[in-house]
């Protein structure tokens, strides 16, 4: 029995690529052809191996929350360290990963929550950038809850508020990041922060 075509080309190797690519430009400045040029495939490649645009931004930006989301959240739960230590590793991974040259700066879901807001992102996109930002949320607020009863938390401190706060500062550190602030900068802004916990 005859097999189909196999795929010349390195599957992850070309999320990454599409993955950068709506990064630095967003959404609605990715078009197909820069796609295709970026992840070294033809059309019909990229259309069998992923989808449309849409189904390849949704692919790309759960690549994204593996490989540099899933690694900040993990500071949290370093060791037995005071939770002001966790919470200052926690924010200067995020800050270290915003600013780091050799990706495009800043947040790629940061970026896309901004085109949310209008028409730029098709509203599967759109949903699946929200559930990302709504699954950050429960996941730091089920956090902060189990660091109060552990007794690492003030009880006079809101979990709720907090985990507001965190997410106003990371998406703050990523719009710096994309422009023109320094690393000392957001180390101010982090030192700032974790001056509250």
């Amino acid at each position: 029995m005859a097999t189909g075509r196999q795929r010349l080309f390195d599957t992850e190797q070309a999320l990454d690529a599409a993955m950068l690519l709506f990064w630095k430009s967003g959404y609605a400045g990715t078009s197909i052809a820069s796609l295709t040029a970026a992840m070294g495939l033809n059309k019909p490649s990229l259309y069998s191996a992923f989808g449309n645009k849409e189904q390849l931004f949704q692919t790309v930006v759960e690549r994204y929350v593996q490989k540099h989301g899933f690694p900040h959240a993990e500071k949290l739960m370093t060791g037995d360290a005071p939770l002001k230590a966790r919470v200052r590793l926690y924010l200067n991974s995020i800050a270290s990963m915003q600013m780091d040259g050799s990706l495009p700066g800043g947040c790629f879901v940061a970026n896309s929550s901004c085109e949310c807001g209008g028409d730029a992102l098709p509203e599967k996109a759109a949903e699946t950038i929200r559930l990302i930002n709504a699954k950050t949320q429960a996941g730091l607020l089920a956090f902060f809850k189990a660091e109060q009863q552990k007794g690492n938390l003030s009880v006079d401190k809101s979990p709720e508020a907090l985990v507001a706060y965190l997410q106003a500062i990371n998406n703050g550190m990523a719009v710096m990041a994309r422009g023109d602030a320094s690393k000392k900068e957001l180390e101010a802004v982090i030192n700032q922060t974790v001056e509250i916990f």
